[in-house]
């Protein structure tokens, strides 16, 4: 039996949004990166801890927290030496809870899992930037197409560089992973093995696949929301990729 986890009171999230409510909100104090080594190496093993766990027991330990936005999350996280869940967890719970009323009371949700694309058919360059956040691209990535760059918390920093500008840093590369054959339209597709996260040739809709929310006509930087429930039923196999750091959504952590 799946127990009660603390939940921050809030107003409700509106059921029919799915990752879309752009609405801009004012800037926000994030605290620049002081976390050290120890403590960083602390949270790799509570992930690793989450990932060979059942759902049910991922549930009975990770609390959610509802309308952040994600540098209100990424703070709070902070604040409390807390991990952000990835989105391989968020995807076992949602895909092999038995209780699916328990994930439609905390869905949806950002993940920990930070992911970076260019628009499609457009090669990597220098840098992304997206909503007054910035990441440099490690030199080996330059010049690849139809790729994904994915960063899982807290293996990366955000920056604070003043007059609502920020900056993604990732202080070890050997962290950064490279999803090849990155989708360019929204369909189904089958999960990469390690980060869930659709790739490959479209497939049918099938128990397996996943359905992919991205940009079709930009770039982007920011983490993947799961559950994002609207008038079509996805089971929790929808998977978005272009969320706005300023909308509140929830977020869970451990």
């Amino acid at each position: 039996m799946i127990s009660a986890q603390r939940v921050v009171p809030t107003t409700v999230i509106r059921a029919n949004d799915s990752f879309k409510r752009f609405k801009p909100e004012p800037s926000y104090e994030v605290r620049k990166p002081d976390v050290t080594g120890t403590e960083i190496d602390q949270l790799r093993a509570r992930r690793e801890m989450l990932r060979g766990m059942t759902p049910e027991k991922a549930l009975e330990v990770i609390e959610f927290h509802r309308d952040l936005n994600f540098f209100q999350a990424l703070a709070l996280a902070k604040q409390g030496g807390k991990l952000i869940v990835p989105n391989d967890v968020h995807d076992r719970i949602l895909m092999e809870t038995a209780d699916q009323e328990y994930p439609k009371q905390n869905y949806p949700i950002r993940t920990g899992t930070l992911v970076i694309y260019e628009k499609p058919d457009k090669p990597f360059g220098e840098e992304i930037f997206f909503q007054g956040i910035t990441f440099n691209i490690p030199q080996q990535f330059r010049g690849k197409t139809n790729c994904a760059l994915v960063i899982q918390h807290p293996d990366f920093e955000l920056v604070n560089l003043g007059n609502n500008k920020y900056e993604i840093r990732v202080p070890d590369e050997a962290n950064i992973r490279l999803i090849e054959d990155f989708p360019k339209k929204n369909e189904w597709y089958m999960p990469d093995a390690e980060t869930s996260i659709p790739h490959g040739k479209a497939v049918k809709e099938s128990s397996d696949s996943r359905c992919l929310w991205r940009s079709t006509t930009g770039s982007y930087l920011g983490p993947l929301g799961r559950g994002g429930r609207s008038n079509i039923d996805y089971r929790g196999r929808d998977v978005g990729a272009y969320d706005y750091w300023f909308v509140g959504l929830g977020v869970a952590l451990l």
